[in-house]
């Protein structure tokens, strides 16, 4: 299988798995388990409607369409999508907070 220069890869969180710690990831992060800690990406967060995050996230670009309760800052954008649950303070260039999603905590764009 060649490599596609365009596509990073991904790391995998899976179902029923935990991870209790400080996560630093170079790749993107998919978060179909449960994480405890803080979470450090310098690409894409992605947690999924069974994952759930008790951390903060420093990410790329942060996509929620699970639960997290923890402060997330992403360099370009926070994305929490109609099933995404956001419990914690949010710092980004661009917040979106699509209509049904659930959100407390304050939000603060970036220059």
């Amino acid at each position: 299988m060649e490599n596609q220069p365009d596509k990073r890869p991904t790391s995998l969180i899976g179902r029923g798995i935990t991870v209790e710690g400080d996560l630093i990831d170079g790749d993107d992060l998919v978060i179909e388990g449960t994480v405890k800690g803080s979470i450090r990406s310098t690409g894409e967060v992605l947690v999924t409607p069974q994952g759930r995050v008790e951390a903060t996230i420093s990410a790329q670009r942060i996509v929620i369409q699970g639960y997290v309760k923890g402060d997330v800052q992403a360099d370009e954008t926070v994305n929490v999508q109609t099933e995404g649950v956001l419990i914690g303070n949010c710092r980004a260039r661009a917040i979106q907070i699509h209509e049904g999603a659930r959100f407390e905590g304050r939000s603060d764009i970036i220059r």
